[in-house]
């Protein structure tokens, strides 16, 4: 009677390409090459001199938005320069910013070297998510500011409003 193997399977190869799958749909595909993330989403601003393309900041945020039927955010240079204020005291001093009157909220975050950390730490957060996904907010703001002197270095503030 003929004996009949079946051969394994690669279990390495198979492990390996599972792993690549999982890696490659952790990205949003906003133009960054090779269906990466923007590289203004994964720029350092861990540095002196840093700029945040506030652009991709509120691409990758209003993607997000669109995943819980939330409007898109339209960009405010004024709620930029509020936020980019409110970062730069908050690095000075180490004290989490007020919510200022003229937004509908404020998240804060320090640490993240770039963007997209950032906004995954939001995201990840249910009680930051609900605020990404507020469907009453219509514009927003962002301000990233690096003190290396600092508890956390970085510090990022991002303001909405009506």
């Amino acid at each position: 009677m003929p004996v009949t193997t079946v051969p394994r399977p690669p279990v390495r190869l198979i492990a390996m390409l599972v792993m690549g799958a999982a890696l490659a749909g952790c990205s949003f595909g906003f133009g960054g090459g090779g269906g990466g993330l923007a590289p203004g989403l994964v720029a350092q601003m861990d540095r002196p001199g840093a700029v945040l393309d506030k652009r991709e900041a509120l691409n990758i945020i209003n993607h997000y938005r669109a995943t819980t039927g939330a409007p898109a955010l339209s960009g405010d240079s004024g709620l930029d320069s509020l936020a980019q204020t409110l970062a730069t005291q908050y690095s000075s001093s180490g004290k989490p910013p007020s919510l200022p009157q003229n937004a509908r909220a404020i998240r804060i975050s320090a640490g993240y070297s770039n963007f997209a950390e950032t906004f995954s730490g939001w995201r990840n957060s249910p009680a930051d998510a609900a605020v990404l996904a507020d469907a009453a907010a219509h514009r927003g703001g962002v301000g990233v500011a690096y003190n290396p002197s600092s508890d956390y270095g970085t510090y990022w503030v991002l303001l909405l409003a009506d």
